[in-house]
């Protein structure tokens, strides 16, 4: 080959990775949120069959006494009290309270710091394993995708979880990040909780639960379908 046509080939194959490497890029994402989309509707299921059988949703005494919605992933996230219920103020939990009590105590050899009250199966006193989740592997055990020796769910960006449960049982959830008004300007799929004139926006469920996506950040002041919160994950849309 001459230099000319060695020098047309190398351009040929540049022209070619430029095109092939953003449909890689994007392949790999869309394979993350399906995965995401996956765990969430895993975690749903194994909470409703939970409360078939308990009459309850999974939670721990602290968090029931609270008599109102909870959200799970306050703490080991690095978002703290943004996206707590401020009713629930005075006790946070990450996931691992309720991956404790729907793997049926099983934790995996792992030593957890949850309260009390979901240790030796006393939440799940028939010990069935509702869910079973993959758990994280190699040096980031305890911040890769999957359950880490920590006992918290993360998405496949390796961000916990967040599972907010409709605990007043009233038929409708919330969460601090997701009922705020500019959030729901449009993209958010929820409404309003007691009809046009209510402020409050809301869930008509019993459990939501969402992942912060690729770039792991929101801001409520923000609408659903801006940045940074269109790659946020939710599992009721």
């Amino acid at each position: 080959m001459t230099l000319i046509e060695l020098l047309v080939v190398i351009s040929i194959i540049g022209v070619l990775a430029g095109l092939l490497l953003p449909a890689l890029a994007g392949a790999k994402k869309k394979a993350r949120e399906t995965q995401a989309r996956k765990d969430m509707a895993d975690i749903k299921g194994a909470i409703s069959v939970y409360q078939q059988d308990y009459n309850r949703l999974p939670a721990s005494t602290p968090v029931t006494t609270a008599a109102n919605d909870f959200t799970y992933g306050t703490t080991g996230t690095g978002y703290g009290t943004n996206i707590i219920n401020s009713t629930a103020a005075t006790y946070q939990a990450n996931n691992s309270e309720l991956m404790v009590i729907l793997n049926g105590g099983s934790t995996n050899g792992m030593t957890l710091p949850i309260d009390p009250s979901v240790q030796n199966n006393m939440r799940n006193p028939r010990k069935t394993g509702y869910y079973s989740p993959k758990l994280a592997t190699g040096s980031s055990a305890t911040a890769g995708a999957g359950m880490g020796t920590d006992g918290v769910m993360r998405d496949p960006w390796s961000n916990p979880y967040i599972v907010a449960l409709d605990l007043n049982y009233d038929g409708w959830v919330s969460n601090s990040v997701y009922n705020a008004s500019a959030m729901n300007a449009s993209g958010s799929a929820l409404v309003r909780q007691g009809g046009a004139g209510s402020s409050t926006y809301a869930l008509k469920d019993s459990v939501m639960i969402f992942s912060f996506g690729q770039d792991g950040f929101f801001d409520k002041t923000l609408a659903a379908d801006a940045v940074p919160n269109k790659d946020n994950v939710v599992s009721w849309k």
